[in-house]
């Protein structure tokens, strides 16, 4: 179960009609430069190549180790390096290895267009240790609305079907081309767009460091931490896997009403319906002009461009900025987290999950408890929290 996949875009809607041509033309430079890497990213090979290798008891073990330990999934490079004693002079081994490192050299180039990293997870709603039915699949093409059926493969190759919304009850391993891994490399490089344009501060190239190198004027950290948070359950087909939620955060960061955007990826809210503990700081107060931000959850969508994304959030910021200088703050504030929905692609709207909520007007030094989002999708609590300096 989970949300369907959502990435999180900004900004307002003249600045989407705006840049309309130029997404498009975007859109189709990248098509015709990755489209030879899509062809080869063929899902029903890498089962079978993984089926084969998955013969071998010794890679079996190591394989299912790893996945169930997975947090929440497991990139196939590193599934392959662990069993390379084993079965490394394979033919099946030999081509996983190429095509995994093939989309790894290109997610972790310089700017990459595209972004896929090939992962496996595993389904085992029994908790069995028999695995000698394993199954091996993947999420089927286009809208998942018009699924019928999830195609899975059996040890032998051979074909079984399985019910879209019902969990098998034997296990699955599933194979992913947008998942976990991808997610931290898009956040990565959007935050860092977005420092590069001007609308958010290098506090995050920092939080790799001691926070004794982030003080502030207060000798340390005023924040608002996530102590709670709970999504509420849905519909969507078990072959989806884990949800990949991300926060937008914004606020007015000067006298000119400029914002401060960050995208904070929360990897550890991979399903819904239940109470996650993260502990997790989401507002940085010194980042703002004021004591009021805003906080927005959003989940990938696999079809969507993170550079298109984000690319509309840096157009949206510059059309803020050059029209809402003068108003009140407190309308700025709010015009701000309106227009990261605004300009969300049509088609999102076709599903009333594919947007997972707000949370408007967070206060500074103010506690929330069981506070619900404005779609009342989302219940949260929140807390003041003083990160002293060293």
């Amino acid at each position: 179960m989970r949300f369907p996949r959502i990435l999180f875009a900004g900004i307002i809607a003249s600045a989407v009609l705006s840049s309309c041509s130029n997404s498009e033309e975007l859109s189709n430079q990248q098509e015709n430069s990755f489209l030879h890497v899509e062809k080869q990213v063929d899902k029903k090979e890498i089962a079978f190549n993984l089926i084969d290798l998955m013969k071998n008891q010794n890679f079996q073990s190591k394989t299912l180790h790893l996945l169930e330990l997975q947090e929440p999934s497991v990139a196939l490079s590193k599934v392959l390096k662990e069993s390379a004693d084993c079965v490394g002079k394979m033919t099946s081994y030999q081509d996983l290895t190429q095509k995994a490192q093939k989309l790894e050299s290109l997610a972790y180039s310089e700017a990459p267009d595209k972004i896929e990293i090939l992962e496996l997870w595993m389904l085992n709603s029994t908790k069995t240790n028999d695995f000698s039915n394993v199954l091996f699949s993947f999420a089927p093409e286009g809208d998942e609305k018009t699924w019928s059926s999830i195609k899975a493969f059996n040890m032998n190759k051979e074909v079984v079907y399985l019910d879209v919304n019902e969990v098998p009850e034997q296990p699955v391993i599933v194979i992913e081309t947008n998942g976990f891994e991808t997610l931290k490399r898009e956040v990565e490089l959007m935050n860092a767009y977005l420092r590069k344009e001007g609308v958010q501060n290098s506090r995050f190239e920092k939080l790799g460091a001691n926070l004794s190198n982030l003080n502030s004027k207060a000798q340390g950290l005023e924040t608002t931490k996530l102590d709670k948070i709970r999504l509420n359950d849905d519909e969507e087909p078990w072959i989806s896997g884990a949800a990949e939620i991300y926060a937008i955060t914004s606020g007015i960061k000067d006298a000119d009403n400029s914002p401060e955007i960050k995208i904070i990826p929360m990897y550890y809210l991979d399903h819904d319906g239940r109470d996650y503990y993260p502990n997790q700081i989401l507002l940085f107060w010194d980042d703002y002009q004021y004591q009021a931000a805003n906080i927005q959850l959003f989940e990938k969508d696999d079809n969507t461009n993170y550079k298109d994304l984000v690319s509309t959030i840096v157009n949206g910021v510059f059309q803020i900025v050059g029209t809402v200088s003068t108003q009140p703050w407190v309308n700025v504030l709010g015009q701000v987290a309106g227009a990261i929905i605004q300009a969300m692609p049509n088609q999102w709207y076709t599903n009333n999950d594919d947007y997972v909520d707000s949370f408007y007007t967070i206060e500074k030094n103010k506690s929330y408890s069981n506070y619900y989002g404005a779609r009342g999708n989302a219940k949260v609590n929140l807390s003041p929290f003083f990160v002293a300096s060293n």
